[in-house]
């Protein structure tokens, strides 16, 4: 499984086999954590990225606490580090954290309101599962809720571990046994014991693939899936091998075997790890609209078919839907496409997995916040609900999705279905039951029905009964084809190798060989023109699949067009053809009709069908081939008539005759009862598939009344609590004026609260009416001016009357630029209060526009900005003031970025003193800054950039050196003054340096 470095580091570790190991903890998880930590071997060669819940306005000492007793070094996370082997990163507060590629570390800020406790434990389990695959374990310490279980789900799904701790041994065992009923975990150990399983995992490496020579052998790995067979009641025999293998090798590792005979006697032996095997094998992942393009696409194409579709019944099937992510994501697409008419549809989603569990979660549609952290926000306010610190399906949404535990393999599918998606699941089959299982799709679809696929899975074979309609989306057309029938399901559960008779026999020489060859093709060929110069090929349906050399027995008929073997042969040919048929259903490899004598092309000949079976795998099945023999009568004597006299010959003619008479009419008589054969066949096929339809919808209703039994018992509740509202409502009505005078004294509040609002931040807002062009101002804006609400009356000429001479023009060109939607914002401008004294002022506003794209109305706000323009102005200056000193100093100078440790200027004197421009610096930046000094004064600037941090703005910290020369690597030595050139406006610390230095030569 993981590829190691030597502990001397003579094998580096490549950055894709770094193991990441998330770990997860709330109350309680700081004991858990120490003790966890402090048992670590120091050679995992694993990076440790640790979530543990944590209060966003607490100031953390996790780290502190954490580092005294870690035996590998750990620190705060920080945004875009990169993971190292044998480390340990802690999520700061407040954040959530996740792994990018490349082994990044990504923290995430949400301004939103917090649902859950962050960091999420989910997201950083679900991220390490997409980005480490089988190299990525999950560990889950104390606390209490249910955060993790999902996240250790989707490392299961990539074959990496999980890992609990003993819920007995943990201070709070909420966490740890939602991780257990999950199903999901490998491994449940005390904290302190958890980084000697790390190291077992490490010595039990992994089996890449069954064809490695130490693999499972094919014995051992039918028994396995026997006994799976047997106690799950599913059949994994035609599942890949590759993906059994590994979920069995994984079970292994788990329990510490090396030998897969041992690992199939204990599963002989104790049936819990049965389950165990089996819930491994059922780890799928999913999402809500995975793979958004695709849904897009689908959103597209089922809106298309609405449109073209008379009923108001829709059915949709969701195979594999796993936790019902998928299900749903289809239920909201279809309320987006219908809107308000989504009530005129009888709408059911059938969603179906052979997992129960999965199944049971799927129906109470409660999710974590993890899970929707890719959803637009709109999606998730319209159809979701909050349930304590989770999401809830809308019932509106819910009432669609019906869900049950079917098996694809050998269940009976749904019919009469418009949309089937079925997205990476057929990826764990083989060839073989994908080829069983489209063709199941393409009969229950509707013509015209959707397919929709994963993105690495394709129909294959299947060409002439879909249509692609997006490829890179994998979405598909089901194609009518004529009458449908239900496709063989094929089940050889044991492959068998075939013998190799070749190796046996004994070999010819190439030339005898060609000889063959070629003699074989000489008589097949002239067989083919000369004896039978035409074929016929038909299906099992009886339908001609294909034709080869002109043949005068095939009529085309009237009406609807029809590959029917019976509707397109000469019809005195169709009872004889069908007993042919018939000796070949029973087992014969060759029949034929026998010579029939009629007119053809006004000529009487004799005619024989000739039918010989062909058995063939694949999508075709089994085909029958017809040759026609047509002869004429002189070579196709009725009656020997050598030793006959003339009435003998007269009277056998006669008797003939008649036998034909009496024969043509039997045959008419025949013909008719085999027709209402056929129609009462075809009755009987249709009512079959009525009633097959019919069992499933059954199955359906019963699931459904199930689920309406749960609503009516709601529904009960709600009335009962709607008729104590009721009541309460008659009582409440004497109460109403008092509580509306209550509404008015909170509203008086509330303006009373913005009006202070405004006033400290020194900001306004306005309302501008374009059609009446009147303006309306809060008392924030006339405070800024300094004006009297009852005495100055806004107006457009008279706001534009307070902007100073030279901005007037200016105003009112940023006003007319706001209409036409042109307008750069925010606009600063200077105006004249009530004292004629200047004041600046920022403009921001938002325009509404009308249907015809014109302005109705202006919404903006006025901020007293002057302190803040001043401030930038003198700042400005101060550094233009700065600027000039430097270039006119007679000392060198620099200045330098504390942050990159790199120089971003230099002086004139500087270059002459040390022989440096700024372009020649700029390959020392970082840690080779440093190697502008001598080799022993590093350490001492090191402590004068320490000071300078802790110093105040124009505090000097003086000091002596030595710098390397650039002209011939000489040694200068300075004596220097450093001090804050400019402070970060956030941290408020020093983010660049001043240094001022000469030559302290003698």
């Amino acid at each position: 499984m993981i590829d190691k470095t030597t502990s001397n580091g003579n094998v580096p570790l490549t950055r894709s086999a770094l193991t990441v190991v998330g770990v997860g903890a709330s109350a309680g998880g700081l004991e858990a954590l120490q003790t966890m930590l402090s048992n670590l071997p120091i050679d995992t060669d694993m990076a440790f990225v640790v979530a543990q819940h944590l209060s966003p306005s607490y100031k953390s000492m996790m780290v502190d606490l954490l580092e005294k007793a870690c035996t590998i070094p750990i620190t705060s996370a920080v945004d875009n580090e990169v993971l190292e082997p044998n480390h340990a990163y802690i999520c700061p507060p407040n954040f959530n954290i996740e792994i990018t590629n490349g082994d990044r570390i990504r923290l995430i800020s949400y301004p939103e309101a917090r649902r859950t406790p962050r960091p999420s434990v989910d997201m950083l389990f679900e991220s390490i599962a997409s980005i480490k695959g089988e190299n990525a374990i999950g560990i889950v310490l104390s606390g209490t809720g249910t955060d993790g279980s999902r996240g250790i789900r989707a490392i299961k799904g990539e074959n990496g571990f999980g890992i609990v701790q003993d819920p007995k041994d943990a201070k709070y065992d909420g966490m740890p046994n939602s991780a257990i009923n999950s199903g999901n975990v490998d491994i449940i150990v005390q904290s302190t014991e958890i980084g000697s399983e790390l190291k077992n995992i490490l010595h039990f490496p992994r089996r890449r693939s069954v064809d490695n020579e130490n693999s499972i052998s094919r014995e051992t790995y039918n028994g396995i899936i026997n006994i799976l067979k047997k106690q799950c009641k599913v059949d994994f025999t035609l599942y890949k091998e590759n993906t059994i293998v590994r979920r069995i090798d994984r079970r292994m590792t788990t329990l510490r075997l090396h030998d897969t005979d041992l690992y199939l006697e204990h599963l002989k032996k104790h049936a819990e790890e049965v389950s165990l095997l089996f819930n491994d094998m059922l780890i799928g992942v999913t999402s809500f609209f995975r793979d958004a393009r695709a849904f897009d696409r689908l959103d597209r194409e089922l809106s298309n078919y609405i449109q073209n579709r008379d009923s108001k019944e829709l059915r949709i099937w969701c195979v594999g839907c796993s936790t019902g992510e998928e299900p749903y994501s289809i239920a909201i697409i279809l309320n987006q496409i219908l809107g308000e008419k989504i009530d005129e549809y009888k709408i059911q989603i059938f969603a179906t997995d052979i997992d129960k569990n999965a199944i049971e979660f799927a129906r109470n549609a409660v999710y974590p916040e993890s899970a929707l952290q890719n959803l637009p926000k709109g999606i998730r306010e319209k159809f979701f609900i909050v349930n304590d610190e989770q999401f809830e399906v809308k019932k509106s949404i819910k009432s669609h999705v019906i869900f049950s535990v079917h098996d694809i393999n050998n269940d009976p599918p749904f019919l009469r279905l418009d949309l089937i998606t079925c997205r990476n699941l057929m990826i764990y089959f083989t060839v073989e039951l994908q080829r069983q299982i489209l063709p199941t799709f393409h009969y229950a679809l509707n013509p015209k029905g959707i397919l929709m696929l994963g993105q690495s899975e394709s129909i294959g074979v299947f060409q002439e009964q879909y249509r692609p309609l997006s490829k890179t989306s994998k979405i598909y057309e089901a194609l009518f084809v004529g009458k449908q029938l239900p496709p063989e399901r094929k089940t050889n559960n044991i492959r068998k190798k075939a013998v190799d008779y070749e190796a046996q026999a004994i070999p010819e020489s190439p030339r005898r060989t060609k000889l063959n060859e070629e003699f074989s093709n000489i008589i097949a060929l002239t067989l083919k023109q000369f004896v039978l110069p035409n074929a016929i090929l038909v299906n099992e349906n009886q339908d001609i699949i294909f034709t080869e050399g002109e043949n005068k027995l095939l009529v085309r008929p009237s009406g609807l067009p029809t590959n029917n073997i019976f509707k397109n042969l000469h019809p005195q040919l169709s009872i004889d053809l069908r007993s042919a048929f018939h000796q070949l259903h029973n087992g014969r490899k060759v029949a034929d009709t026998g010579f029939q004598s009629f007119s053809l092309d006004g000529k009487d000949v004799w005619v024989k069908l000739i039918l010989i079976s062909i058995q063939r795998e694949g999508p075709l099945g089994s085909l029958t081939l017809l040759f026609s023999q047509i002869e004429e009568p002189v070579n196709i004597p009725v009656l020997s008539s050598g030793d006959l006299t003339n009435d003998q010959t007269v009277s056998n003619q006669a008797v003939l005759v008649e036998q034909q008479r009496q024969l043509f009419k039997t045959k008419e008589q025949l013909q008719n009862v085999i027709e209402e054969l056929e129609t009462s066949n075809e009755e009987m096929q249709s009512m079959n598939e009525e009633l097959q339809s019919s069992n499933e919808e059954l199955q359906s209703s019963n699931e459904e009344l199930e689920t309406t039994n749960e609503e009516l018992q709601s529904t009960n509740e709600e009335l009962q609590t709607a008729y104590a509202e009721l009541r309460m409502a008659y009582e409440e009505r004497e109460h109403q004026r008092t509580e509306l005078e209550d509404l008015r004294n909170n509203l008086q509040h509330t303006n009373s609260l913005l009006e202070d609002a405004e006033t400290s931040a020194k900001m306004g807002s306005w309302l501008w009416d374009i059609s009446t062009r009147k303006i309306d101002w809060s008392n924030g804006c006339y405070t800024l001016f300094g004006l009297d609400p009852n005495i100055f009356h806004p107006s457009y000429e008279a706001f534009i009357g307070l902007a100073q001479d030279h901005y007037r023009g200016l105003l009112e060109g940023q006003l007319t630029n706001l209409l036409h939607n042109k307008a750069n914002q925010p606009f600063i401008f200077e105006a004249y209060d009530v004292n004629k004294n200047t004041v600046i002022i920022s403009l921001e506003a938002v325009v509404s526009f009308n249907d015809l794209k014109q302005a109705v109305k202006v919404m903006g706000t006025m901020t007293d900005v002057t302190e803040k323009v001043i401030s930038e102005r003198e700042h400005s200056l101060y550094k233009d003031k700065i600027n000039y000193i430097l270039n006119s100093s007679l000392n060198a100078a620099c200045v330098i970025d504390l942050k990159s440790m790199s120089v971003e200027y230099v002086n004139a004197e500087f270059y002459k003193l040390l022989g440096y421009s700024l372009d020649s610096l700029q390959r020392f930046t970082g840690d080779a800054f440093y190697k502008l000094f001598e080799e022993k004064d590093q350490e001492t600037f090191k402590e004068v950039v320490r000071s300078v941090i802790d110093s105040k703005p124009g505090q000097a910290v003086p000091s002596s050196y030595q710098i390397v020369s650039a002209n011939d690597a000489s040694i200068v030595p300075v004596y220097a003054n450093h001090t804050i050139y400019e402070v970060d406006e956030n941290t408020l610390g020093a983010s660049k340096m001043l240094v001022t230095l000469f030559s302290s030569k003698s």
